[in-house]
């Protein structure tokens, strides 16, 4: 072999000796300094330096006139299809449904429901003055964030009591959580809708100034507050409190914040700071505390002043920093009340005004409001509302030609769903930290360079003598990890598969093995964070592992003993690896065989490994029509995976009715593979 001659690689000189007495005719060897064995591949820091580059915040440039009008318009459009919301839905009747009314000294209270889409409601709290000074009035929508009573919590209550005390019709919706990215329903395409609706319904009040609506929220409340504002131009003024800030502030490598935070590919283009100014004109106010919004006054505020001021409209943006928990004080409020007044009556007050004392109800008084909504199906109707709008019929594949051109634009889906053009160049050299002969056979630990400086660790497995010069190439794949296959022994491990003389790889993706870990005790806290950022970030796990499998495939591409045009990859004990085998056979086409264990999931099941919007475009046996052309075996794969007649249909077409498998369970072997 001539390694060297195409991957730089670096050695640890403790073992170099053993090296060159055994491969030396064979090995292009450079040492470098000795390196502690515990920093071989540096997993920890090399995943962190990973998710520290893909965390970093998009540009946000201060743009005018034409320029900013093309990149707002489109920009809108993309959060809009990244929440799932773009073209918006039907505005179907509202049909709303009232409670009885509670009686307060300054208003009526009552439960709203209304509807979002055919058979899916929502509701929300009804804050009506008893006193308007304005008819039509300013009115102003409050929906409440992550509150443990939701809007039934005092400090709710005081809010929107205390704008109707002042003479805005208030409404107060309710933060609704339900995802299935799968079909490409996230937090964000209920909320959004959910608050768009419900200016629908404000709009629908006679006692309602159309042009004089704002919003205010906290956390959650803040989200929806600042998304709300960013892609419906009906709020003029909005208070964001407790929110607004880098994804990166709300990012980890080893935890998660809450869920709805994270909506499909938002950051392969921007970030919330620029996120919150596409309302532009819309006033905005930003009240920030000791969280994640600590530093957005130094750090992001800046650029949102230049971007208004480059509009003549300096006077539009305001911030302020309180050395608090993160809380929607009565401070807060106040600042709440005193720029509704400015921008939705035109007041020149200088001051905020004072919050008076305010009695509440008892949050059970209004968590017990109840509205009949007798057509109300609930929120996974969402399910199969989006899947029915979104999916495409099964292809016509009945010959070669429609198979190909059917297989070219599935290729550019694929490759869009799992985030190929967000990946990281490479950093990295790949890594040889260890060579021996043992059983007769030489096995090797190599880091191959994926992406930015991260390595995949892996064992390589060969015979000592070989009587061919290049050997086909068996990558096997258990969760487990790689260490855990290399100690494996007796007939289908990968040491009895070298014997029989294969170059037998065994990798670890990443999330599996060496190749996940960042430094935490609580895998489960670390697999969900990487899950969420991966969402967020437009790079699903899995086109993680689909990139480290082919960055593998390019380094055994170097080596004079690996004959890459006859790759086989074998994968046991993870339906997840399995997936990722199917994908990146599906893009590389070195891959000329696999075998595949699904052990019982696919995607309709929702017991795969996430990515956002695969099941309009179909589950695993619609995929594996796209190797129809190759040897595949599944084994465990569930009846709602697809319909395995047509599949094999598909391999007949292609003229390779031999070359699909399907097996309920593994055959009589090791309990390995």
């Amino acid at each position: 072999m001539s390694l060297a001659s195409h991957f730089p690689i670096k050695e640890t000189a403790g073992r170099m000796m053993l090296w060159l007495v055994l491969f030396a005719p064979h090995h292009a060897i450079r040492a470098v300094a000795d390196e502690p064995s515990s920093a071989e591949f540096d997993t920890a820091r090399r995943l962190r330096d990973y998710f520290e580059q893909m965390s970093v915040a998009k540009p946000f440039l201060v743009r005018d006139g034409q320029q900013w009008e093309s990149h707002c318009r489109a920009l809108r459009d993309y959060v809009l299809d990244c929440a799932g919301l773009h073209p918006l839905p039907d505005r179907v009747p509202l049909d709303v449904r009232m409670s009885e009314p509670l009686d307060h000294p300054w208003c009526t209270v009552q439960r709203v429901s209304y509807q979002l889409w055919p058979g899916v409601y929502s509701t929300g709290l009804l804050f009506m003055p008893k006193q308007l000074p304005d008819r039509p009035a300013p009115a102003v929508l409050c929906p409440h964030g992550h509150w443990a009573t939701g809007n039934a919590h005092p400090d709710v209550q005081k809010r929107c009591l205390n704008l109707a005390r002042m003479g805005y019709v208030v409404f107060s919706s309710t933060q609704n959580h339900y995802e299935d990215l799968a079909v490409g329903v996230s937090h964000q395409s209920l909320m959004i809708w959910s608050n768009m609706r419900a200016l629908d319904y404000l709009e629908s009040l006679p006692e309602v100034d159309e042009t004089r609506i704002g919003a205010a929220g906290e956390s959650g409340g803040g989200l929806q507050t600042e998304m709300l504002t960013a892609l419906d131009g009906r709020v003029k003024a909005a208070t964001i409190v407790g929110l607004t800030c880098d994804f990166r502030q709300i990012m980890f490598p080893d935890g998660s914040h809450c869920t709805c935070n994270h909506f499909p590919n938002v950051m392969r283009r921007t970030d919330h700071p620029e996120i919150s100014t596409l309302g532009l004109p819309a006033a905005l106010q930003f009240l920030t505390m000791n969280d994640w919004t600590r530093q957005f006054e130094q750090a992001n505020f800046p650029t949102i002043r230049a971007l208004y001021a480059a509009h003549q409209l300096d006077d539009r943006v305001f911030c302020q920093y309180a050395d608090t928990d993160h809380n929607y004080d009565q401070r807060k409020r106040e600042l709440t009340y005193w720029w509704m007044d400015r921008w939705l009556r035109g007041s020149a007050a200088q001051e905020p005004p004072q919050e008076p004392e305010t009695v509440t109800f008892p949050e059970a008084t209004i968590t017990n409001l109840a509205v009949d909504r007798p057509g109300d199906r609930g929120f996974s109707e969402l399910s199969r509302i989006f899947r029915a709008q979104r999916s495409a019929p099964a292809p016509d594949v009945s010959d070669a030609e429609r198979w190909r051109a059917h297989r070219a634009g599935m290729i550019a889906v694929l490759a869009d769903l799992l985030g190929e053009r967000t990946a990281l160049a490479r950093q990295a050299e790949s890594l040889i930290v260890e060579m021996r002969s043992e059983d007769e056979l030489v096995c090797e630990r190599i880091g191959y360079p994926s992406e930015g400086s991260l390595l995949v660790p892996a064992w390589v497995l060969r015979p000592q003598r070989v009587s061919e010069k290049k050997l086909p190439v068996e990558i096997l794949l258990a969760a487990e990890g790689k260490d855990w296959l290399f100690q494996q022994a007796g007939e289908g491990s990968p040491r009895e598969r070298a014997r029989r003389g294969a170059l037998v790889v065994l990798p670890d993706l990443r999330t599996f093995g060496e190749s996940f870990s960042t430094g935490t005790k609580d895998a489960a806290a670390q697999a969900r964070a990487w899950e969420r950022n991966g969402i967020v970030w437009g790079r699903p796990v899995p086109g993680m592992a689909v990139t480290d499998l082919r960055a593998v495939l390019d380094g055994l591409a170097c080596r004079d003993d690996a004959n890459v045009n006859a790759v086989s990859v074998t994968t046991c004990r993870s339906s997840d690896l399995a997936a990722a085998a199917l994908f990146a056979m599906i893009l590389d086409p070195r891959i000329g065989s696999a075998d595949l264990d699904f052990a019982d999931a696919c995607y309709e099941k929702r017991n795969l490994m996430l990515v956002s919007r695969i099941l309009p475009h179909g589950d695993v046996r619609r995929w594996a029509e796209l190797v129809a052309d190759r040897q595949l075996q599944l084994r465990n794969l569930p009846a709602e995976a697809g319909d395995p007649r047509r599949l094999k249909s598909v391999f007949t077409c292609l003229g390779n009715p031999g070359g699909l498998q399907e097996l309920p369970r593994a055959p009589a072997r090791p309990e390995i593979m």
